[in-house]
């Protein structure tokens, strides 16, 4: 297999050590992260594209579902790689085109139903090359790979072939149906790496260009299997049915089974043992002991978090471990924080966070032969999603009251970005809070989520087409989730019905009529540390947004950007004639009066605005509040500006396009607001 070379990420926390031990003081913070798969990939992204946090998270592997219980039916003595595959998916980069080749790859499933023949013919033709044999999405990626990743993914297909060839005769089959690629990789390289599971990890994690001690397994790499017992009396005799639909009767008990007892006694049994299931579990229940690795991240942590997730199959058999609590209980000096799951999910239809925080303690002091933690000792703080109005059903619910420990450790808010999913940088911004001030290290603000208020005053005609547009808005590229607020000022037509229809938009009324009014709620409600205003109307494309809040986001920091009309207007007069007809003192304000505003501004504070009454602007959010707006009209807009200039902001420009509306369609803007705009300037300056 070829020599990997260290990552760019190993070379970059080498430069930072080194930085940092020249200096004599503290840059980054490290960071271990429980993970609960999907459930933690927000609070994941945050963290590791955070360039001082050094991050390490923390799996267990009993996944048995589907291909990935085939898989390690197939391959006695190996855990589950699923888990593995997705999170170094998460971690690696992906900005060449082989990583992205790459990563492709790695999640490309095998089709349900896949025969034998033509599942092996995929394998064989990674394996040698022979692209005339695969189907297309495979071969176009597979000829964009890197020499080195291609010659180690073939090595790692042909050490899977040989042991395929072996086990078939003594008919140890595997069926191929919906497998992802990337588990057969690894299956690969688990034994190349003489079934040695952790270290399986760690030569993978370099393949696909990840630290190798950045992604761990909490154990030893102990084949064991997860069953669970139910209060009803309910045994779900593999990990796979702790995942799926199921009663709504609470989980009670965990048990890790080992792989004989598994194989010989449980799996497949169609009905109980003698002795019955619970009296099985208890006897065979094997407790698997800590990875040094993981003790070693545990010990150097500044923070440690739990995170949210499918909590009796990813979160809560980790805890399991021995020796796990006990070497968090002697980091005395980490914050810890247990980050409450916002909504209900399969295995935890009736439980509450009391529950939860009961279970995870429970887990933590489930070993035997330790001496039992106290929750000060492995938690500091809970990250608790607060629920107000809406569909409150399917969140989980939390009683202050009922709290076993003291509620001042307590963080109530809403944690959501997308829905059901936490937002990484609400965690992250709070951590951050956390750490500072306790360890003198300044970490850097990062920008998260932009938060897009969109003003309504009777739009029913374009507001729908609107929003949907929004919504499908995607800033991941900008590292930046989002929310869409909608603020009715008093529509008279169906506008606030249409925007409550619409899910992932957030509605409010104003109770003051304007638009500045409309605007200065909505920076009340948002959540996003970008602010963007964006109209309602159809006049601007959603596209141009992207560009002022990629602006905005960006490296250089503007914190106020402005999408300015004017050059992309080619005959100013013309498009004004079509907008008021034979409306000569509208027609005449609206050319002038824009000039004026601009004029205005550079006599006022000494800086031209080429477009002072635009409808899409981002801005910092902080910057945003401290300017403790208070216009309620489109002299919002010129407040903003005076504010801005006074403090000696810049405000970028960037140009837009413009289909700007006539009277008859709902245009609104009149004279009298122009003249309000003009006189906020001459006010705030004085």
């Amino acid at each position: 297999m070829p020599v990997l070379k260290p990552t760019a990420e190993e070379r970059q926390q080498q430069q930072q050590q080194q930085q940092q031990t020249a200096s004599g003081e503290r840059t980054q913070i490290n960071v271990v992260l429980f993970s609960g798969g999907s459930g933690t990939q927000t609070i994941t992204e945050a963290l590791r594209l955070h360039p001082q946090i050094d991050l390490s998270i923390v799996i267990n592997a009993y996944d048995d579902g589907h291909s990935t219980g085939r898989l390690r039916k197939f391959i006695p003595s190996m855990l589950g790689p699923s888990d593995v595959r997705k999170n170094l998916n998460r971690l690696m980069p992906v900005k060449e085109r082989g990583q992205k080749a790459l990563k492709f790859l790695s999640d490309y499933r095998l089709k349900v139903g896949i025969s034998r023949a033509d599942a092996l013919a995929i394998v064989d033709g990674l394996t040698t090359g022979d692209l005339q044999a695969l189907p297309d999405a495979i071969r176009d990626r597979y000829q964009e790979l890197a020499l080195w990743q291609a010659a180690t993914l073939q090595g790692y297909l042909r050490t899977f072939r040989q042991y395929f060839d072996q086990q078939e005769p003594l008919g140890n089959r595997f069926d191929f149906t919906d497998c992802a690629l990337g588990n057969l990789y690894f299956a690969g390289c688990f034994l190349q790496e003489g079934q040695d599971f952790n270290r399986t990890i760690a030569a993978f994690s370099r393949f696909y260009e990840v630290r190798p001690d950045v992604l761990h397994n909490v154990t030893l790499g102990e084949n064991l299997f997860l069953i669970a017992e139910k209060e009803d009396g309910t045994m779900m005799l593999n990990e796979a049915d702790i995942v799926a639909a199921q009663s709504s009767a609470r989980i009670t008990n965990l048990y890790l089974i080992d792989e004989r007892t598994y194989r010989t006694q449980v799996e497949g049994a169609t009905s109980a043992p003698p002795e019955g299931w619970p009296a099985l579990a208890r006897r065979a229940n094997v407790t698997p002991r800590l990875n040094p690795a993981v003790a070693e991240a545990i010990a150097k942590a500044d923070v440690i978090v739990y995170g949210p997730g499918t909590q009796h199959s990813s979160l809560f058999p980790s805890y399991m471990t021995a020796g796990l609590a006990a070497a968090i209980a002697q980091n005395t000096t980490a914050d810890k924080i247990f980050v409450g799951n916002a909504q209900r999910d399969l295995d935890i239809q009736q439980d509450d966070v009391n529950d939860l925080a009961g279970k995870f303690m429970a887990a933590m002091n489930s070993t035997t032969g330790s001496a039992a933690v106290q929750w000060p000792q492995v938690v500091t703080q809970f990250f608790v999603q607060q629920v107000t109005g809406g569909d409150t059903a399917k969140y989980i619910p939390f009683d202050e009251k009922k709290f076993p420990y003291p509620i001042e450790t307590v963080r109530l808010r809403d944690w959501e970005a997308q829905e059901g999913r936490h937002s990484g940088g609400f965690v992250l911004a709070e951590l951050r809070r956390l750490v500072q001030a306790r360890i003198d290290v300044e970490l850097a603000q990062v920008n998260h989520m932009v938060s897009i208020i969109v003003p309504v005053l009777n739009e029913e005609a374009t507001l729908d087409g609107v929003l949907r547009d929004l919504v499908a808005l995607d800033f991941q590229a900008l590292g930046l989730t989002k929310e869409v607020l909608v603020v009715d000022g008093g529509s008279s037509d169906q506008s606030l019905a249409i925007a409550q229809s619409i899910k992932g938009v957030k509605t409010f009324r104003s109770q003051a009529p304007g638009r500045g009014a409309a605007l200065r709620l909505g920076v009340e409600q948002a959540r996003g540390n970008l602010i963007a205003f964006y109209p309602a109307d159809r006049e601007y494309r959603q596209e141009d947004l992207v560009s002022v809040v990629q602006a905005a986001a960006g490296s250089s920091r503007f914190k106020a950007v402005f999408g300015t009309r004017s050059p992309k207007v080619t005959d100013l007069s013309d498009q004004l004639k079509g907008i008021y007809h034979n409306n000569w003192r509208l027609y005449l304000s609206s050319k002038y009066g824009g000039m004026l505003l601009s004029v205005a501004a550079l006599f006022l504070y000494n800086r031209y605005v080429t477009d002072v009454l635009t409808s899409v602007k981002a801005f910092d959010a902080h910057l945003l509040h401290s300017l403790h707006l208070e216009s309620n009209g489109r002299d919002l807009d010129t407040e903003i500006v005076a504010k801005l200039a006074k403090r000696r902001e810049f405000m970028l420009e960037l140009p837009v396009d413009y289909e700007p509306r006539t009277r008859s369609q709902g245009k609104k803007i009149t004279l009298l607001d122009g003249l309000k705009a003009l006189g906020a300037l001459v006010r705030y300056r004085f």
